[in-house]
């Protein structure tokens, strides 16, 4: 080995090391804000200011408002300067304060060198603690989330397809409507209305403060007590009414014009990563489909041995920025989660039979289950891959912070633990507690949506036909693959301009004994 290449892989090794270092828990001080500390000798320091707070906030028919105040605030003026000046004072710090919120929480975070730490923590709590709240940046920023939902996720078919599953997944729930708000709901947001969900939610008690990296002695107490000019709020976490259930086969076709088809589909799941069946879970999942990997049996059958498409992963938590993203991102935690598959893009001729091959995939799973040898690469991979997870400064303290949350132990040392005392039983009996297809909701982005609603209510075989001479286990496999039940207990197509047109909820079917539910639209803004 050379020198370069010692020097290379001491290097990666001292930052995997770092990747598992236990987070320091500020004494609980007057601020009553929650603080994650973890120092290192880094040059550069990490901040994140993660609030109890997102779209299930929103009020009915004001959806956005989450989503619409934090914009007002980490992307907009305050009181002192103009959002252009706020850009010019962090430019020559080499640094940004970027703003993201999911269903439960906001999160405004930044990356600084060391030397000019004092700078950007007075501009963030400028930011945080003065906005300006500027008619000017209301209607820029109400214009920009409109924008994503109306353009940005109707020209990106992989986001549309994965948004609209978990808004059917989650229909009648604080989770059913996107991050980003709904059009309708957006309309109905005043300037008054954001002004007053920040003074209620932009509190102490809602605030966890992080800080990594080589900040002096004092800094992060110094920050938690700067920041104890926000109200001191209400402790407690917002109930979750219980996750919709869902019966049957449920298809809704979205019908656009694109060359391929989407396929997404999938179903609540009990757990998170607060939960033992989790690290099992996990294990299952990277067998089956782990997300920009080639290892799994769908990426392997689907792609590998047939040909059918480029990308087939599987979930079992909600993955931010799915389409742009090659690992979990941190800061999205979620108290219900849900299983998935992703299959594109599909040639409109195979998309019936890439739907059940997909299926197949996790049936097959149910049914047989991992061989020792299987379990063993797998778990193998995960304890060396989940470190990756973790490889920035800003990641290990959004990880750090999503465990407080949970309540549990950091989670990349937490995986590793259980991984290590794992054992087959043990992921297999998970896989059959909780992976089941006989009730699913699916959404298929397509052009010929009539022609695959006739296919689906057919239920008809659909064998595929290659080019090119295959396996004889391939072509055995797909004799079941094309027999696979898909006939829809409800199915309906929506066109995708008509998403935006209506004020009724555009996906209108009701299951079996369900009462009508609220209006929900559209699609989450990235985190």
């Amino acid at each position: 080995m050379t020198d370069r290449k010692r020097i290379a892989a001491a290097a990666l090794v001292l930052a995997l090391s770092l990747a598992g270092a236990a987070g320091a828990q500020l004494p609980a001080t007057a601020s009553g804000i929650h603080v994650v500390a973890l120092p290192s000798e880094s040059p550069l320091v990490a901040i994140r200011l993660m609030f109890d707070v997102g779209s299930i906030h929103d009020p009915k028919g004001k959806e956005g408002l989450a989503a619409l105040t934090a914009s007002m605030v980490g992307e907009a003026s305050t009181q002192k300067r103009s959002y252009t000046e706020l850009l010019e004072a962090l430019y020559p710090m080499a640094a940004a304060i970027a703003t993201g919120g999911d269903r439960e929480v906001t999160v405004f975070s930044g990356l600084v060198h060391r030397d000019k730490l004092n700078e950007y923590a007075a501009l963030l709590q400028e930011v945080l603690l003065q906005p300006a709240f500027s008619e000017q940046d209301f209607q820029r920023n109400k214009d920009q989330l409109q924008s994503f939902l109306t353009n940005t996720l109707t020209s990106n078919d992989e986001m549309l397809g994965l948004e609209t599953l978990q808004t059917e997944l989650w229909e009648g729930h604080p989770y059913g409507h996107p991050s980003a708000g709904t059009v309708e709901g957006l309309k109905g947001i005043t300037l008054d209305d954001v002004r007053k969900f920040y003074r209620d939610n932009y509190t102490q008690a809602n605030l966890m403060l992080g800080v990594a990296g080589g900040y002096p002695k004092g800094f992060p107490e110094k920050l938690q007590k700067d920041l104890g000019a926000l109200p001191k709020g209400q402790p407690g976490r917002t109930t979750l009414p219980a996750a919709p259930r869902v019966q049957g086969r449920n298809y809704t076709l979205v019908e656009k014009e694109t060359a391929s088809v989407g396929i997404h589909l999938g179903f609540p799941l009990p757990v998170t990563r607060a939960d033992a069946d989790y690290f099992p879970l996990m294990v299952a999942n990277s067998y089956l489909g782990e997300h920009r990997t080639f290892h799994g049996r769908l990426m392997q059958q689907l792609r590998g041995a047939r040909g059918l498409n480029y990308g087939d992963y599987s979930y079992i938590e909600y993955y931010a920025g799915a389409p742009f993203s090659t690992t979990p991102a941190p800061s999205v935690p979620r108290r219900q989660q849900y299983f998935s598959v992703w299959i594109r893009p599909v040639v409109p001729a195979d998309a019936h039979f890439a739907l059940r091959a997909g299926l197949y995939e996790v049936q097959r799973l149910r049914d047989q289950g991992l061989t020792k040898a299987e379990f063993e690469l797998v778990r193998d991979f995960l304890l060396n891959y989940t470190k990756l997870w973790a490889q920035s400064l800003p990641d290990r303290l959004g990880f750090h912070m999503d465990s407080e949350l949970y309540g549990t132990p950091y989670f990349i040392d937490e995986a590793d633990k259980r991984l290590r005392a794992m054992t087959v039983e043990q992921v297999n009996a998970a896989v059959k507690k909780y992976l089941s297809l006989d009730n699913y909701d699916a959404v298929l982005v397509t052009s010929n949506a009539a022609q695959v609603k006739e296919a689906l209510q057919k239920d008809a075989p659909s064998p595929k036909t290659y080019n090119s001479q295959v396996p004889a286990d391939v072509t055995e496999a797909d004799k079941a693959i094309q027999a696979i039940p898909v006939k829809p207990t409800s199915i309906e197509i929506v066109p995708v301009a008509k998403l935006y047109e209506k004020k009724e909820r555009p996906f209108s079917r009701l299951r079996e004994g369900e009462p009508a539910r609220a209006p929900l639209f559209l699609y989450s803004c990235p985190v």
